[in-house]
């Protein structure tokens, strides 16, 4: 932010600043206070659900390898998975959704 738009590097102390300031904002709230912190859960219906085209999905693709829907369709399930369980892999995200709803 200091820097000129030459690419000089800020002054040290700035630099530390920064430096310190982008690490904080990279560390998630629960490891820098060293206690978990309770995440926003979807309802277990939704989670159900996004399950249920998650798999309804993965059916249909694995019948007609071919259908372009059919794979949109499983991708569309995988992406809603990620984002309600907060994972950033599919694999990630059905185990979660999996475990969640069976709790």
């Amino acid at each position: 932010m200091s820097a000129e738009s030459r690419g000089t590097p800020p002054p040290a102390l700035i630099g530390r600043a920064l430096s310190q300031a982008v690490q904080a904002a990279r560390t998630s709230p629960d490891a820098r206070s060293g206690r978990a912190v309770p995440g926003l859960m979807p309802s277990t219906e939704d989670a159900e659900h996004a399950l249920g085209r998650f798999f309804d999905a993965r059916l249909r693709l694995v019948a007609t390898p071919a259908d372009e829907p059919a794979r949109r369709a499983l991708e569309d399930a995988i992406y809603t998975l990620c984002v309600l369980m907060a994972e950033p892999s599919a694999h990630a995200a059905v185990v979660a959704a999996v475990q969640y709803t069976e709790t």
